[in-house]
């Protein structure tokens, strides 16, 4: 396999954000119209976090009232790891990571989308597991 396909090239489109203070009732419809299962999170213009479809159906499961119920209160905060396979929730690798690290990170941390970012940590997109199997794919190693 190629050893240097990046994280950057399974970045197939842009992708929405909400900020942490809308209603989960927002999270739905933005979802719903942009076509996604996970939104990135921003607060004050920082990028903070992610919220996923899971999280929409646990909010509704525990009959949150949506019109109230903040996006903070069910996001996931991001952390930046660029070097290490640490198991955590939602991860931020840099655009420059190698696939198959970022694979061996989503395995071993039981994630299935990652924040992808670039200079100064400006987000640039998000990939999910089945991005990075379809880059794979289509260079030709499946």
């Amino acid at each position: 396999m190629e050893k240097y396909l990046k994280v950057k090239q399974a970045i197939t489109r842009k992708f929405p954000t909400i900020e942490s203070n809308e209603s989960m009732e927002s999270v739905i419809n933005l979802m719903a119209e942009a076509n996604v299962s996970v939104l990135a999170v921003k607060t004050d213009d920082e990028l903070a976090g992610m919220v996923t479809v899971s999280d929409v159906m646990q909010s509704l499961a525990n009959n949150y009232d949506l019109k109230e119920t903040r996006v903070s209160t069910f996001m996931t905060e991001c952390k930046i790891d660029r070097k290490n396979s640490k198991i955590q929730s939602c991860i931020q690798l840099d655009e420059d990571q190698d696939v198959i690290s970022a694979i061996k990170v989503m395995y071993e941390g039981g994630i299935n989308h990652l924040l992808v970012t670039g200079e100064k940590n400006k987000p640039l997109g998000i990939v999910s597991s089945l991005d990075l199997v379809k880059l794979i794919a289509s260079k030709g190693y499946a």
